[in-house]
């Protein structure tokens, strides 16, 4: 079997293929995207499957009740072939999932055309609608295999989630002050809007990764193990976030919002969240979640982080 990335779970990944389908794979290969599981293609003679790794078992459980829900709604989405949480086998909960053709979103964006970027707004906008009505358990967070939404307002959320900035740049230094006291303002600024939000149903990870897009057109969704109770204009802003200041990715997110039909106060919202994102992501830089992560820090990575926020804020009065 050929091991295009060298560690110990390929051998494990080999293991529960051929339990699962009857066949070991000829290649295993890691995905470098993501940060929450250890997810690897294994290369089968007549196609690809999706293998996923979590020592905590309730962290993937989500997936397939997200899955099939999504489905019921006529949401393209991989589909789940195996699964086993019970670390029996392996130590290891795993899925097995059908994989999707083409490549996450992130990769591709920059090659697609205006008209290609716009397609693909409308069926993001599509999914978004018809996630909306759904019901939620009146709380906020997410929802998912290992926790339910428990917070009492949407900004006790928001709260949670500068605790949480803070708490990674106590190890790294990564975050600035400033960008705390920027946190602290919008807070303060959008206080009773946060405070009086409705729970409202959203997939909240649909940017730059877990958004399959071939040939330029929208292919489906994989890593469905949460979903979001809150604001779904938090979901539009991380749109807004992982492309801001490109010509694509302007036209990716307005396209987005006018199709969602977001009048000016909404698109500020959306603005508000895609400043509150980027700083977030930034907290990340030097914190180890899984293989694909380090506590090295990239500090141009992180200056050009840095730059992007500062452009953002430069149009935000906050």
């Amino acid at each position: 079997m050929e091991n295009s990335f060298a560690d110990g779970h390929t051998e494990i990944v080999g293991k529960v293929v051929e339990k699962e389908l009857g066949e070991a794979p000829t290649a295993v290969r890691r995905m470098t995207v993501g940060i929450a599981n250890e997810v690897y293609v294994a290369s089968l003679a007549a196609r690809e499957v999706i293998v996923r790794l979590n020592a905590d078992e309730k962290s993937i459980a989500g997936a397939a009740a997200h899955i099939a829900l999504f489905k019921s709604k006529g949401i393209s989405v991989a589909e789940v072939i195996a699964s086993d949480y019970s670390k029996s086998f392996v130590p290891f909960a795993y899925q097995i999932q059908s994989k999707l053709a083409g490549h996450d979103m992130g990769v591709v964006i920059s090659t697609l055309s205006n008209e290609q970027l716009r397609g693909i707004a409308r069926e993001i906008a599509s999914i978004v609608r018809k996630l909306a009505p759904l019901p939620t358990n009146g709380k906020f967070g997410w929802s998912g295999g290992s926790s339910e939404a428990s917070f009492a307002s949407w900004l006790d959320v928001l709260k949670k989630l500068r605790r949480d900035v803070r708490g990674r740049t106590a190890q790294t230094g990564v975050v600035d002050q400033r960008y705390m006291d920027v946190m602290d303002r919008i807070l303060e600024k959008y206080h009773g809007y946060f405070e009086n939000l409705p729970s409202t149903f959203y997939y909240d990870d649909m940017c730059s990764k877990n958004v399959l897009i071939h040939e330029g057109k929208f292919v489906g969704l994989v890593d469905l193990d949460t979903v979001a109770y809150g604001d779904l204009l938090e979901g539009i802003g991380r749109i807004e976030a992982c492309w801001h200041g490109t010509e694509y990715g302007r036209t990716y997110a307005d396209a987005v919002m006018t199709e969602l039909g977001l009048d000016e106060e909404r698109r500020e919202m959306v603005s508000v969240y895609a400043v509150l994102n980027r700083i977030y992501w930034l907290s990340e830089r030097g914190i180890k979640f899984n293989e694909n992560t380090s506590t090295d820090i990239d500090y141009r990575a992180v200056a050009k982080d840095k730059q992007i926020i500062d452009a953002m804020l430069a149009r935000l009065n906050v």
